[in-house]
């Protein structure tokens, strides 16, 4: 799901246990959700995401930054 231009994030930065509910840090660069992804899961059409060093990908509501989903690498 990652794309080569997505940065990385340190899993040591975020300073939270990354779970559902969650508020991450706003200064956490997210993305839109790739299309392709959105077609699969359309409910997901209006989140974001960010991938952990460890390939870990986490979607949030961009609006509050709130995890809503954990994709364990």
């Amino acid at each position: 799901m990652s794309s080569p231009s997505v940065r990385k994030v340190s899993r040591s930065t975020i300073g939270v246990d990354l779970r559902v509910g969650v508020s991450v840090p706003r200064t956490v660069t997210i993305e839109r959700l790739p299309p392709r992804i959105v077609e699969i899961v359309p409910e997901y059409a209006d989140y974001s995401y960010f991938v952990l060093d460890d390939g870990t990908i986490v979607i949030v509501d961009p609006a509050t930054y709130d995890v809503v989903y954990v994709i364990e690498a």
